[in-house]
């Protein structure tokens, strides 16, 4: 049985919310968050400070949300 485009869609709006929950609560995601922000803040820092390195890395991981 196929659901219609409008189903689909108001299901999606229903379980967005919990999804959104598993994947901030997932290990992995955070693991892949620490391991992508780490690279692209050296990318545009290079070599800095480990605890100015860290705190921004932490800062952005707070700021990052999925939409």
């Amino acid at each position: 049985m196929a659901l219609s485009n409008i189903t689909i869609s108001r299901l999606a709006g229903v379980l967005k919310e919990d999804i959104i929950n598993e994947i901030y609560g997932s290990e992995k995601y955070v693991e892949i968050m620490t391991d992508l922000i780490s690279e692209a803040l050296e990318k545009k820092l290079g070599k800095c400070d480990e605890d100015l390195f860290f705190e921004l890395a932490m800062c952005l991981m707070d700021r990052i949300e999925l939409k």
